[in-house]
């Protein structure tokens, strides 16, 4: 018998990696208004491989097995809960609809048609991102919430009201061209651009980076480069900022495996190839009149890429890049982030003002980032006992193992320090 631990983290590996791949393949095969029943179907999937591979040992391809299963498992649950004609639509649906794509002649993708449908015009914004994180991306409703910086059940109630429209809706698998494209646009985008923000920082698990998420996200926003109606400057300023973050994963890990923050990186070792698609996909950007937030932050990435260090870089400029996104659309992360930025160009001091300011609005009081900026910051006031106490709430407050170690080492650090 195999070790069934390491089983079973194999297998919760394969569900978070893969769970949204099957999902798409299922909806083009089975209809996405069964999403409900797919979902179950993949479930069951994940149980069969649980209760089996111990015994049997892992197959050749997991991944196809899992995707063979769950098809199986959502005939029966199918068979089960509709009726003959129903059963029989469906199956001449999903026998067309291979064929058809045996046949199109344009670059078809299952998952950016998935995307594409979650999008779809019937469902309202928050939802459609909701529901594409949850359907392709695979997050579960923790994630999301903690994306949204929302409660759970509120999620839950946008996943709900979405999945009804997918039910109930004309809602097509089909890549739209010409101007529905464009209007599906940028909740695409936005779902392209969280996706990869939780591979760059896993809000849970144990990796510093989920590189998979990230380069699927890339892979995606690189398929839209390719539809003609949707290449335009937005989407190249999206790439480029994720290229320009991609580039980092090499200087990210450290040798045991700990996260390594921006300061601590070695940047000799940041991908020169990934930054230079940034700066290829950057100057694509500017060839129209619009500048959006994935422009700025794209050209705010682009000033760290080219500083040799911390003190090299050109903060005052990268303050100018979040003065505009805030003027455009306030965020109270992007102003964290701001405040950070303050700090390395004008001190902690003025920093942590503006930093007190942005606590009293209560906006951050779930994120555990703005506990652990407000403990660097008094570390360096020289304030340690209120700074052991905000390490214990961001403690408290992080799902991710990697950021939870470096935690515990800033605390440790400290407490040597107070000794």
């Amino acid at each position: 018998m195999n070790d069934v631990p390491e089983l079973n983290s194999l297998i919760g590996h394969l569900f978070r990696h893969h769970s949204g791949k099957m999902a798409a393949v299922l909806s083009r095969t089975f209809g996405v208004r069964h999403i409900d029943l797919i979902e179950d179907g993949i479930q069951d999937a994940m149980i069969a491989a649980m209760k089996r591979w111990p015994f049997t040992g892992v197959p050749e391809n997991p991944s196809a097995w899992l995707t063979q299963v769950a098809k199986n498992r959502t005939i029966d649950r199918l068979r089960r809960e509709t009726t003959s004609q129903e059963l029989g639509d469906t199956f001449d649906v999903a026998i067309a609809a291979s064929q058809y794509a045996q046949f199109e002649g344009e670059v078809v993708d299952d998952q950016l048609r998935m995307i594409c449908a979650c999008c779809h015009p019937s469902i309202p914004p928050d939802s459609q991102v909701a529901l594409t994180l949850k359907i392709v991306g695979g997050f579960s409703v923790p994630e999301i919430s903690r994306s949204f910086l929302a409660s759970q059940e509120s999620v839950a109630k946008l996943l709900t009201r979405a999945k009804s429209k997918l039910r109930d809706g004309d809602v097509s698998l089909e890549i739209p061209v010409g101007d529905e494209l464009t209007t599906r646009l940028s909740p695409v985008l936005k779902v392209l651009y969280l996706m990869f923000n939780e591979g760059y920082a896993p809000t849970a698990g144990d990796e510093v980076v989920r590189r998979d998420l990230c380069f699927e996200a890339i892979r995606l926003v690189g398929l839209l480069t390719s539809q003609k109606s949707a290449h335009v400057p937005k989407v190249d300023a999206l790439a480029a900022l994720f290229y320009f973050h991609a580039a980092r994963f090499p200087a990210r890990v450290g040798g045991d495996g700990e996260m390594l923050v921006l300061g601590d990186q070695d940047r000799s070792s940041w991908d020169r190839e990934m930054i230079g698609r940034g700066f290829q996909h950057l100057l694509a950007s500017a060839s129209g009149d619009e500048v959006t937030d994935y422009h700025l932050e794209a050209e705010i990435a682009s000033l760290h890429a080219t500083s040799q260090d911390l003190a090299s870089t050109d903060w005052r400029r990268i303050i100018k890049c979040y003065d505009t996104l805030q003027s455009r659309n306030y965020s109270p992360v992007v102003e964290l982030n701001r405040i950070v930025a303050i700090s390395r160009m004008s001190g902690t001091s003025q920093a942590f003002a503006a930093l007190e300011k942005l606590e009293e609005s209560g906006l951050l009081r779930g994120y555990f980032l703005f506990y652990a900026t407000k403990a660097r910051f008094l570390t360096d006031l020289a304030r340690p006992r209120e700074a052991a106490i905000s390490f214990e709430k961001a403690l408290s407050l992080a799902h991710n193992e990697s950021a939870r170690n470096l935690l515990t080492k800033n605390m440790a650090e400290l407490t040597e320090r107070k000794i």
